[in-house]
């Protein structure tokens, strides 16, 4: 990372001689980079700074009591001030998008009749219903603390965000897998971007932003983005190939056609065009670190093995390392048996082209 140019951070002297670094981007938060330029928590600050692409705070004057006069108030607030970088983004999108329909109106207005009409008109979007949920209970938090709605003003208690069918976001089957395979050979970008969802085994937002340095060394090591928890997994032979063949970018793996780091939205995009290319239109890229996870319960991997690779904390958070969280010898272990039980089954299974849904 040192010896490549980064998008959009430039280097200035401060007044006392020393040499700083900055991220400027637009449409992006300016940012002065805190760790020495070079090492692993610069890259996590470029990381959330890449991350952070949000829509423009409005500037007009807001209505006191207003949805507009509320964010602008949370904003400014440890509870959204002591979030990291990457988690403000998208909270800043969410709220912008809220403000933009609903600036003008009370949050007074926002009783647990309207709330829920609000949800049951998102259900087709459960994990965004539900993200507006909990932004809408930190705001109306913060309005009772105001005195901008009276205290026991509490209508989100008597709400429900929309279920998500089946658990979450659909888990790739071995079919479906066979199918974007035999669609995108290694040396195409969707594949690339595949190989490192599945067998990195990372979610999208940190698989999107990697670099060379974070892939080194025949490892993959990293602080997740979203839970800061550490891992240090070896490349399996499958993603070395797809490394080799490329295409790599010159800052981050993933890079646009012109050069840049995905966005969220234009990675998810690019995949969700592959899937429906390769007849699985119900697939995403969020599955593929559903489907690496069952793979390990089909290897026969412990929990421990499991969330070694994955970077989760447990099951259901009953799993904590003390201190560092990286156990590259556990990941190791599950590594071996994942690639032995693939190879049994791909010995065992004749190929079959998987028929492509409509």
């Amino acid at each position: 990372m040192t010896n490549k140019r980064l998008l959009y951070v430039t280097a200035f002297d401060d007044r006392h001689g020393k040499r700083r670094w900055r991220f400027r981007r637009k449409g992006y938060p300016p940012y002065s980079f805190k760790s020495p330029h070079g090492t692993k928590a610069f890259e996590r600050e470029y990381a959330a700074c890449l991350n952070a692409d949000q829509a423009p705070v409005a500037s007009r004057p807001s209505i006191p009591g207003s949805v507009s006069d509320v964010i602008a108030r949370y904003y400014s607030d440890n509870a959204f001030l002591d979030l990291r970088p990457s988690t403000q983004g998208v909270y800043r999108g969410v709220l912008e998008r809220f403000r933009e329909a609903f600036g003008d109106v009370s949050i007074k207005a926002f009783d647990a009749d309207r709330i829920a009409r609000l949800m049951t008109a998102m259900r087709h979007k459960p994990h965004a219903a539900a993200r507006l949920r909990k932004l809408l209970a930190q705001l109306l938090r913060l309005a009772r603390r105001s005195k901008l709605v009276p205290v026991g003003f509490d209508p989100i208690k008597d709400t429900k965000a929309p279920k998500t069918e089946g658990g979450g976001y659909h888990p790739w089957t071995e079919e479906e897998l066979a199918a974007f395979e035999n669609e995108f050979p290694v040396g195409t970008k969707p594949r690339l971007a595949f190989d490192l969802l599945l067998y990195g085994a990372q979610r999208s937002g940190d698989v999107r932003l990697m670099t060379p340095a974070i892939i080194a060394g025949g490892r993959i090591r990293l602080d997740q983005s979203k839970t800061t928890n550490s891992v240090d997994i070896p490349v399996v032979a499958p993603l070395q190939v797809s490394l080799d063949a490329g295409p790599l970018g010159r800052v981050t793996l993933m890079e646009t056609k012109d050069g840049e780091p995905y966005t969220e939205k234009g990675f998810y995009g690019m995949m969700k065009k592959a899937c429906i290319k390769a007849g699985i239109p119900h697939c995403s890229p969020h599955g593929l670190r559903k489907a690496a996870a069952r793979r390990c319960k089909d290897a026969g991997c412990t929990n421990e093995e499991g969330m070694a690779i994955t970077g989760h904390k447990s099951e259901k958070e009953y799993l904590r390392y003390a201190g560092s969280n990286a156990r590259p010898e556990v990941a190791d272990a599950a590594m071996n048996k994942v690639m032995a039980n693939r190879t049994v089954r791909l010995a065992s299974t004749p190929s079959q082209p998987i028929e492509k849904r409509a």
